[in-house]
């Protein structure tokens, strides 16, 4: 894939190459700002681009390769966050990208590229364990956005 370049919000522009990008976020409302609401929304391509990570998953060159979650009433995203990014050595594709409403550097980073799809899911998972709670970890084999479907996460 040829890099791009993609106009995050007011933040400005970010390059986006081959690789591997991880968003953190909660969703702790009801209905369309469930953890079902979100992340289906988050799997579209055709949306209004509201959030960071739409300016991402709308780009038709998007694959989301996976999904880690954890159900919790507690805002968890900034420790998840830095955690994830000690043990993968990510880093924000722009700073505040993903984190607009906290302190945080970034939510939406870019993984290392020595690191493989197996070794970061592993570790990712891993991290969200540490957190207690049902850990779900859903994959997606060659999917675009446009046609992962409907998730249901009920217990």
């Amino acid at each position: 894939m040829k890099p791009f370049r993609a106009k995050i919000g007011s933040l400005g522009y970010a390059t986006i190459r081959k690789g591997y990008y991880l968003y953190t976020g909660s969703a702790l409302g009801y209905g369309s700002v469930s953890l079902e609401g979100r992340l289906n929304r988050h799997l579209r391509s055709s949306k209004n681009v509201t959030w960071h990570v739409d300016y991402l998953t709308s780009n038709p060159r998007c694959r989301v390769r996976a999904i880690v979650c954890l159900r919790s009433s507690e805002r968890l995203e900034c420790t998840i966050n830095q955690e994830i990014v000690r043990n993968l050595s990510a880093k924000p594709i722009l700073t505040r990208a993903g984190s607009s409403d906290c302190k945080c550097d970034g939510h939406l980073t870019r993984v290392g590229s020595s690191i493989g799809a197996g070794e970061i899911l592993s570790k990712v998972t891993s991290v969200y364990q540490r957190f207690g709670g049902a850990v779900r970890c859903m994959e997606f084999a060659n999917r675009t956005c446009n046609n992962a479907g409907q998730l249901n996460l009920t217990r």
